[in-house]
Parts: structure tokens; sequence; C-alpha cells
């Protein structure tokens, strides 16, 4: 052998990569690193709808025993596996929940299809854990330790309390996240040393197990490491010497891949009925954050969301959530939705929240922003989303510009985005906009833009119809004579279609100092005509 090849072989346990035959060396593969994430506090969690306090509460079997305690339960003793008589003798006033273990798989489900945002391999580790295999992915975080801040910030996030390890093979680090160890282990060489402090109660092997390791003083996983491995498996049976060489790197553990739904359906059951509409949005932000690790895992984005809020006697509340654009941000989707909760007034107190939404836009490079922001930024699309929330997505939308020169059909109304600039229309009962043009009704039009002028300027606001104006001495009025100030700027077109127009446009200011644009008609043979009108209004 080769220095090379030796140098080679020395950085890997074992003869787990031999050196191919003849001078060239094979590249070995990297070694796989798995990060589980434990989720202990789940069955409680998915039963509290993310409220904080977490006040004395619990979480029952359908034997009457005890699965988990809040926090404030377990100051008052009440632990795991206890009965539910001990526990209420211990806490009175004890709030009692029954578990509920397909609302725990489908938390459990929803989470493996955020965890996809961080890597590609997820797999379920029911009841409570992930396992998800993240070598691949340390580079793209920033390291191991920026990615474990990331899922645990998400989680906090999402309303769950996580607990993550790090091994080289999946099993050992669901036996650390149990034993609560934090510090990684990143060598397949360590886990002996590793997993033996662990007591044997963190592999989950049966109870009739555990007693026969009882039975033979075996208080350490390196106890069971140091008996003979015929005895062991004779004693205690193959299945917990398999998982021995599994968590050990011995033998193979393959996983079956997470495969997440097309569509995101998510719910979550309050602790207490409530018609506290700050306990609802929290509790809607943990489902809008599984919603963006789900689109960003499948690099997709929408725009509507469906929002149900459960009642106990009475119909289901529904919402759809708008947005302006296509987006993924968690924090879009709360704004949306905090703007319309504000508005609404519930018909009964909430004992439930669900959210859907389908993933129906591509996630690709946006344009340049509303507001001259970069492309992604989407401080733009908040603030649309939020004045349609407010007011009505009906009365906000967007004004694209036309290839036409008349100036009332250079624009139409659109969808906002796509190139369209922002307006905002009054809704029903509210007063119109009023400007220089005093009660007469003005629209937001686009000045400046290509297609539309002719290199001059034009007015940010239009009127719907031309408002006629008085004459003094043959020159044109408004809260005083008017002085010219530019023109006259001639437009003649649209002949075509019968619909033409010929006039000659003029920048005027008025005696208080307001910028008008005005035009005065002119007939077919370009002779001019007494009349004169207000066309628009410079801001």
């Amino acid at each position: 052998m080769n220095g090379a090849a030796a140098q080679t072989r020395a950085g890997l346990p074992g003869d787990a990569f031999p050196a191919a035959d003849g001078p060239a060396t094979r590249r070995p593969p990297r070694a796989p690193l798995w990060l589980c994430l434990g989720l202990p506090q789940l069955p409680l969690e998915v039963r509290s709808g993310g409220d904080e306090d977490m006040a004395a509460r619990i979480i029952v079997d359908s034997a009457g025993r005890v699965v988990r305690a809040s926090r404030a339960a377990a100051e008052q003793g009440v632990a795991s596996g206890l009965p539910l008589n001990a526990a209420l003798a211990l806490c009175p006033g004890l709030a009692v929940l029954a578990r509920d273990e397909a609302a725990e798989q489908a938390a459990l489900a929803r989470l493996a299809a955020w965890a996809g945002a961080f890597t590609s391999v997820v797999s379920l580790a029911p009841p409570a854990a992930l396992l998800l295999e993240v070598r691949g992915s340390l580079q793209l975080f920033g390291g191991l330790e920026a990615l474990r801040e990331r899922l645990r910030d998400g989680l906090r996030a999402a309303g769950y309390a996580g607990r993550d390890a790090v091994a080289p093979t999946p099993l050992a680090a669901l036996w650390l996240a149990r034993a609560r160890v934090e510090e990684a282990v990143t060598e397949l060489a360590a886990l002996a040393s590793r997993l033996g402090p662990l007591r044997p109660a963190v592999t989950g092997w049966p109870v009739a197990t555990m007693t026969v390791l009882r039975s033979l003083g075996v208080e350490s996983l390196a106890d069971c490491l140091r008996l003979p491995r015929d005895g062991f498996a004779r004693r205690v049976g193959r299945g917990p010497l398999a998982d021995l060489d599994r968590a050990l790197g011995r033998l193979p553990d393959p996983r079956a891949a997470f495969n997440p739904p097309s569509r995101y359906r998510g719910e979550l059951e309050l602790a207490t009925e409530t018609s506290d509409t700050a306990r609802v949005a929290r509790a809607m932000d943990g489902l809008f954050t599984e919603l963006e690790g789900f689109l960003r895992a499948r690099q997709r984005a929408v725009s509507r969301l469906a929002v149900r809020l459960r009642h106990l006697d009475h119909p289901v509340t529904a919402l759809t959530l708008g947005l302006a654009a296509p987006g993924l941000e968690a924090a879009r989707f709360s704004a949306v939705f905090v703007e319309q909760l504000e508005r609404l007034a519930l018909p009964a107190p909430v004992i439930s929240v669900a959210l859907e939404a389908e993933p129906d836009e591509p996630l690709s490079p946006g344009a340049a922003g509303l507001f001259g922001d970069a492309p992604g930024d989407a401080a733009g699309w908040q603030l649309i989303e939020r004045l349609q929330a407010r007011l009505g997505s009906e009365c906000v939308h967007g004004l694209a510009v036309r290839d036409e020169h008349r100036p009332e059909r250079a624009w139409a109304v659109a969808e906002p985005g796509a190139g369209a600039y922002l307006a905002a229309s009054p809704g029903p009962g509210r007063k119109r906009a009023r400007g220089a043009a005093k009660d007469t009704a003005a629209s937001v039009v686009p000045g400046g833009v290509p297609g539309v002028t002719t290199g001059t300027a034009r007015p940010a606001w239009l009127l719907e119809t031309p408002r006629p104006l008085r004459t003094r001495a043959g020159c044109p009025c408004f809260d005083g004579t008017l002085v010219m100030e530019r023109g006259p700027e001639r437009l003649e077109t649209g002949w075509w279609d019968g619909q033409g127009i010929a006039r000659d446009y003029w920048i005027a200011r008025t005696p208080a100092g307001a910028r008008l644009w005005i035009y005065r008609q002119l007939d077919a043979a370009g002779g001019r005509e007494s009349g004169w009108f207000l066309h628009g209004v410079f801001g």
C-alpha cells in the first residue's frame, strides 16, 4: 500500500471502505449523518393549540394513566405513568385531556413535510420523532450547529418543544435524543463510548426485555455490549442484539423516506374554547410556519389559503386569505390573517383552527419590486395584502399601462403586480378621494410611463370626466385666472375607430399654486373652439 492510500484508510472506521486494487484509489462516499428531532411533548401540544402558558394539564391514555404533563402540572409532582386518581390528588385543579393519537401522527407528518426544507431525506420515527439525514445540508446552512439552531427556531415558531441529537446512524441519533444528549457524535468509531452510558430504557425495548436485563444486572448499554453475543441473543433475544448492531453501524439500517402530500392540510385543537383573537392568531402562526416549510421543500408558492375556525354549537367560520402575489412566507400569511380577524365578529368561541393550501406557483426569480425594492422582497406585496384585507380586495387593484395615446384609455384596471401600479378605490360607504379638483371624482393613473407619454409630464390624477372651465376675457379660470406654464401639446388620434380626439393640452397654474392639466378642444379641421376642459391634477 502506498502512503496516500494508507492516509486515506486511516481516517475511516475499520475497513468500511477498502482501497481499490491498482494505482488509482476510489474516493470513499461520504458517511451519512443523522439528526433526530424528538418531540417529547407532542401528545400535549396537539391538544393545547399553541398556548404558551401551558396551565396545569395532563394527557391520559385509554387506561387512565398520565402520558404527558404540562410544566405547571409537573411542578406539582405529576409525572408520566401516574394513574389519573394519583395525579388529581397531587393537583386537584388539573385539566384532563384524552390522548389523540391520530392528531399526533398527523402533526408528525406535517412536521416531516416542514423538515423537507432542510434536507431531502426525512423519515418518520413514531410516535414522536423525526430522522433527518443532514450530511448534504451542512454546507448550505453554514455547518451543523447553524443547521441545528435553524431547526430549533423553526420548531419553536411552529409551537413544538424539540430535542435534537446527531449521530452517524439513525438509531443512535434516536437513542441520544431520548437521553437528551445534545453533543453531536460525528464519527462512527466514537459511537460505542457515547452510547455506553445510556440506560436501556432509551431503546424502547418491550417490558419483558427490560425485566430480563434487570435480572442480569444490566444498567447501561455498555453492560449489554460487554455480555457475550451468543449468550445475550439466547437470553434477551436477537432483536435487541440486532438493534445494538444497527445503532453502532455494524448492520445496515435503511429508513423509509417520507413522501409529503401534494396539498397541505393542518388542524390544531385549542385546549379550551376561546373568543380571544390573540390566542386564535397564535395557534394559526404554528400552522403558517408548517406551511412555509412545506412550500420551501417543494419549491412552490401559494396565492390562496383557506382558514376554518370551528365552533362548538355554530357553523364553521371560513376565511379565504388572498395574496397579491404568490408567496411562501409565514409572516405574510399571518399579517393577512390578523387583518381579517380584526375585522371579523366571531359568532361563537373557537375550539379549533384549520388551514388548507395547495401549491399553485413554482418559485422563480421575481422582477423588480413594486416600490423599487429588490427582487424577492415581500415588503411591497405585504402592503398590498394588508390593504386588501383591511379595505376588501375589490377596493385594491392595480393599474396597468396600455399602448394608447388617448389619456383616458392609456391605463386599465388589473391585478396588482405584473407591472401594474398600486391603486386604492373607496369602498361602499367611504368618501371618494378629493384633490385640487374639489368634488370631481378622480382616479390614480400612472404618469411619465413609456407608451403613455411622449416625453412630456403627465399628472398622477385624471378626472373620470373632463370638467368644463369657465373663461374670462378668453382665458380659462379655476379659482381665478389660470397662468399657462407649458404648451400646447397636441394630441390627435383615434380617428380609425370613430372615437378620435383632437386637443391642445396645457400645463396651467392656479393663483393658489396648484398645477392643472387642461385642454382646448379642436374641430375636425384643426380649428379652435372656445371650450376649455380640466382633465388632470398634478400632485
